[in-house]
Parts: structure tokens; C-alpha cells; sequence
């Protein structure tokens, strides 16, 4: 990967999206695959920083170093903080919310970006922002706009079907030219409970398995659930993988 890490962000100037929580699964996703992994905050909300300390404090963050975590406030040099940054293979990105100097700075640091779409048409104009700031990275540098797809989160996929909204986020999507992935992110209490400050799924995974009062069944039937989680975050590595694919080639 040679020196500079892997720079990696799910970012969305849309609330309630769920970037902070896709970020952070992610982020241990990489760990767990034993890559150094850095998740660095510069989010005024501070979500992220939130569920590493929490996370820690409860023993629920692995030891071995894999996984670390730095803040960048507002008032910091972005550049200069980041040059003292810990040594990482990938680094993912927790941006704010909204468009402002800061989420101009991560992004021309990324090598790519997933933009989190729920089904409201909100979303599918915020993502219309986030790739306009990309491309316009892109055209300063000389150079092709830094990648980017839509990939649909938090997604009840019941509601889904009958989501009066959803033509008009199509629409939305497709007239701003906003590619969107194959992954859908399904609703699950086990990504919030991530996010809560209680540690990654691995964890979760672990506290099931290691449960003595749960038959062999009971355990299979527990964690099943946890699994689809996992294999979620799983594909959403696999999405920023065929994002680079073409910056490779």
C-alpha cells in the first residue's frame, strides 16, 4: 500500500443517514482483518469519538493496536494534525454533517467515498453536494473526480417497498448523476448497539458465543442475526474495493 494510507470515508451532509455508525463498523471491519486501522473524527458531534472511549472503557476495543483513534477538532490545523497522525494502513474518516471547510479538507484527502442514502429525497440532494465537492477536487487537481457511489443504509426492506418517496429519490439520484451500489445496508438493532459504545459485531459475536447460559442452539439462533450485520459491513468493504478498482488500473 506503500506509505500514504488508504483514506476512506462514508460521508453525507444528510442527519440521521447513519455515517458515524457505518464509519466505526468499518473501521474495526479492517481491524478485525488485521490491518492497522485509524478512525479519525472530525465530526462536531464527536459520535465516533464517543464510541471509541466508550467502547474502550468497557473492554470492548481489541488491544493488539489494530484499531486506534484520533480526534481533529474545528480549531486544529487539519494538516498539521494529521502529519502527526499514528502510523496507519487505512485511515477512515468521520466528517460532519454539513458542507463546510473541514469535510472539503477529508475529502481531498480520500481515496474514495460511499455516500449514504436513506429512503428520502433529502438524502439523495445531500448526495448531489457531496459529489459535486468531489468532482470540483478533482478539476483543481487535473485529475479524475475522487470516487464515489451512493449505497443505501438503514433500510427496513418491508417499508421499503412501499416507500412513496422512493421514485423521487431515484429520480433525484439519477439526475445528479450519483451512482448507486448493489449493497443494501438493512435496518438492525446490532449497528446502533455498535454505536451505543458497545464494542464492534466481532465483540457482540464473542459475548454470545462465550455465554454459558445459551444452549448450542440458542447461541446458533443469536448469532445468526449478528452475522448478517457482519456480512454487511463486509460488502461495504468489498463496494470501496471496486470503487479503486479503476484508480488502480
Amino acid at each position: 500500500m506503500g506509505s500514504k494510507p488508504l483514506s476512506l470515508a462514508i460521508s453525507t451532509f444528510k442527519g440521521g443517514a447513519g455515517k458515524s455508525t457505518l464509519n466505526v463498523n468499518l473501521a474495526a471491519e479492517f481491524a478485525q482483518q488485521g490491518l492497522r486501522t485509524l478512525l479519525i473524527d472530525c465530526d462536531e458531534q464527536e459520535s465516533s469519538t464517543r464510541w471509541y472511549n466508550v467502547s474502550k472503557e468497557r473492554g470492548l476495543i481489541p488491544t493488539d493496536g489494530l484499531l486506534v483513534h484520533m480526534r481533529i477538532t474545528p480549531d486544529e490545523d487539519f494538516q498539521k494534525t494529521l502529519a502527526n497522525a499514528p502510523v496507519a494502513d487505512i485511515r477512515v474518516y468521520d466528517v460532519g454533517g454539513y458542507v463546510h471547510q473541514r469535510a472539503v479538507e477529508v475529502y481531498q484527502e480520500c481515496d474514495a467515498v460511499l455516500i449514504p442514502i436513506i429512503p428520502e429525497p433529502t438524502a439523495a440532494t445531500s448526495a448531489i453536494k457531496v459529489a459535486a465537492i468531489l468532482n470540483e477536487i478533482g478539476k483543481r487537481r487535473g485529475t479524475p473526480p475522487i470516487p464515489f457511489a451512493a449505497i443505501w443504509n438503514y433500510v427496513d426492506m418491508i417499508a421499503l417497498k412501499y416507500n412513496r418517496s422512493l421514485p423521487e429519490v431515484h429520480a433525484i439520484l439519477s439526475t445528479g448523476k450519483i451512482p448507486i451500489v448493489e449493497t443494501i445496508i438493512k435496518k438492525s438493532n446490532h449497528f446502533s448497539d455498535v454505536g451505543a459504545g458497545y464494542g464492534s459485531l466481532y465483540s457482540k459475536l464473542a459475548t454470545i458465543e462465550n455465554n454459558p447460559s445459551l444452549t448450542p442452539s440458542a447461541k446458533k439462533r443469536a448469532a445468526e442475526s449478528v452475522l448478517d450485520a457482519i456480512d454487511c459491513v463486509k460488502k461495504i468493504n468489498n463496494e470501496f474495493i471496486n470503487l479503486l478498482q479503476p484508480e488502480a488500473a
